[in-house]
C-alpha cells in the first residue's frame, strides 16, 4: 500500500490536505519559470540563448562558465541576462518561500529553518563521518565516469591538477555550486519533507521527488533548443530517461543522507554539487556536450549503481530512524 493504514478519517483527510501543499508546490515551480521567458521579451528582446551570452562573457572576462555560483554571478557583471538563467536555479526555493507564506505557520517556517541546520539528531563525530562518506562515494564516482566515457569512445580530458588543495576546492564548489544550493532548498528542503509527512515509505519519497525533480527540467528543454537539437525521438527516448535516471539516482543519495542527519538540507545540496561536478572531474564538456544522451547515461550509470546499493543495504526506509519524529516532518519535530 502506498500509505500506511489507519482507518481515521480525519488522519486521510489531513494527508490529503498535505498532499495539496505538494502540489501547489510544484505547480508553483512551472509558474514562475514562466517568468524567465516574460523578463527575457522584457530585458533581452526575447533572446534565451543563455550559451551564446556565457561563451561571450567567458571570452571577454577568462571565467569559464560553469554550475558555480560565483561564476555565474561574476559572468552576469558583463552579461546581465545570465541573471535570468539563475533566477530559473532559485525557482524551487522561491516556491517554498512563497507556500511558507501562503501556509501562515510559524511552525512550517520554524522547520524549513532547522532544515538548513547541518546535522540534528545525532554526534558531531557521526555527522562528521557521513559528510566524509558523501565525498569518498561520489568523487571517486566521478573519476569512474571519466574512464567510462573515454572507454565507451568519448574524449574527455581533466583540467584540473591533483593535489590537497584540490580537496578544500571540491568541498567549497559542492556548497556554491548554483543549482544544488538554490534548487534543494526547494526540492529537498520543502518538497521531500511535504512528502515524507505522509507516510510513504523514504524510497518511494525519492523516486517521487527524484522524477518531479527530472521532469521539472523539460521546459529548459523546450525554450533552450535540447529537443530541436536532439531531435523529439532521441529526446524522449534517450536523453530524457538518462536524465531522469540521474535525478532519481541523486534523489535517493541525497535523501538518505538527509535522513541519516536528522533532516538536514546541506547534505543534499553537497550531493548535488558534488554530482554537478563544476570541476569537471568526471571530463570537462561544454552545456552542449553535457546535454547529450551519451554525457547523461555515461554520467549517470554510476550513481544509479550507488543509488541501488543504498536501498539494498539501508532498506527502503533510507536511513529515517524508527521513532524520531522524522517521518511527522522529514526530519524535524
Amino acid at each position: 500500500m502506498l500509505f500506511r493504514s489507519k482507518n481515521n478519517t480525519e488522519t486521510w483527510y489531513l494527508k490529503l490536505l498535505k498532499l495539496r501543499h505538494f502540489t501547489a508546490f510544484y505547480f508553483l515551480t512551472f509558474l514562475l519559470l514562466g517568468l524567465i521567458p516574460l523578463l527575457s521579451l522584457v530585458f533581452n528582446d526575447g533572446s534565451m540563448d543563455f550559451t551564446a551570452a556565457a561563451d561571450s562573457a567567458s571570452q571577454q572576462t577568462g571565467i569559464p562558465w560553469t554550475s558555480s555560483l560565483i561564476n555565474v554571478l561574476r559572468l552576469s557583471l558583463v552579461e546581465p541576462v545570465l541573471l535570468l538563467s539563475m533566477l530559473g536555479s532559485a525557482v524551487p526555493l522561491l516556491a517554498a518561500l512563497v507556500m511558507l507564506v501562503v501556509l501562515r505557520k510559524r511552525q512550517h517556517w520554524t522547520a524549513f529553518a532547522q532544515r538548513l541546520l547541518p546535522y540534528r539528531r545525532t554526534s558531531v563525530g557521526i555527522a562528521a563521518a557521513h559528510y566524509g562518506l558523501i565525498f569518498a562515494l561520489l568523487v571517486p564516482c566521478l573519476i569512474l565516469v571519466l574512464w567510462l566515457r573515454n572507454a565507451l569512445g568519448g574524449e574527455y580530458e581533466i583540467e584540473v591538477s591533483f593535489s590537497l588543495m584540490l580537496i578544500g576546492t571540491i568541498v567549497l564548489m559542492s556548497l556554491v555550486d548554483q543549482g544544488a544550493l538554490l534548487e534543494e532548498l526547494g526540492w529537498r528542503g520543502f518538497m521531500q519533507p511535504e512528502m515524507q509527512k505522509l507516510a510513504l515509505s523514504p524510497v518511494v519519497v525519492a523516486v517521487i521527488v527524484g522524477l518531479a525533480w527530472g521532469l521539472w527540467h523539460l521546459p529548459r528543454d523546450i525554450t533552450t533548443g535540447v529537443i530541436e537539437r536532439l531531435g523529439v525521438m532521441v529526446y524522449l527516448f534517450q536523453f530524457l530517461p538518462a536524465f531522469v535516471l540521474g535525478t532519481i539516482s541523486v534523489s535517493i543519495i541525497a535523501i538518505f543522507f538527509c535522513n541519516r542527519l536528522g533532516g538536514s538540507v546541506i547534505p543534499a545540496i553537497i550531493v548535488h554539487g558534488v554530482t554537478n561536478d563544476a570541476l569537471g572531474l568526471s571530463g570537462s564538456a561544454s552545456i552542449t556536450e553535457a546535454l547529450t544522451p551519451f554525457h547523461q547515461i555515461t554520467k549517470n550509470l554510476p550513481f544509479a549503481v550507488i543509488a541501488g546499493l543504498m536501498v539494498w543495504f539501508s532498506g527502503v526506509r533510507l536511513g529515517l530512524h524508527s521513532g524520531s519524529g522524522q517521518a511527522a516532518d522529514g526530519g524535524v519535530s
